[in-house]
């Protein structure tokens, strides 16, 4: 099996969005307000940071994000939708430090991994055959 290292579009948002995760994680283990707006406490900003990078590991060194964009999207997606639900909300609230601007972004990022994840494809594997 022969595995070219195309990046392609999922890569490149895997880069972005990893480096903007990292950031943010940075940022919040120094500070519980981050960019202004977003609350944030120690065990949120080491979430962030493993998701940054692993999306700068995935990005550049894979064929292919898509499984990344996927595993990003459902997460956020879940995370941010369940700081709207009664009950659970408050707990996630508690456990993450996150407020209402965090989980609006949490579904905004969790839906544009989703629609990159799937707007990509299923990722392909590039084999070569015997002659």
């Amino acid at each position: 099996m022969n595995r070219t290292h195309t990046h392609g579009f999922t890569n490149y948002f895997a880069i972005g969005i990893g480096l903007f995760l990292l950031i943010e994680g940075i940022w919040a283990l120094f500070s519980p307000v981050v960019f202004g707006i977003f609350t944030a406490n120690v065990a949120h900003a080491l979430v962030h940071i493993v998701l940054g990078l692993a999306g700068l590991w995935i990005g550049y060194s894979r064929d292919d994000a898509h499984g990344y964009c996927t595993f990003l999207g459902v997460l956020l997606l879940a995370s941010g939708i369940l700081f709207f639900l009664p009950g659970i909300g408050a707990w996630y609230a508690n456990v993450f430090n996150a407020n209402a601007s965090v989980a609006y972004l949490n579904i905004i990022i969790g839906v544009a991994s989703l629609l990159v994840s799937f707007m990509s494809g299923r990722p392909h594997i590039h084999t070569t055959r015997p002659a």
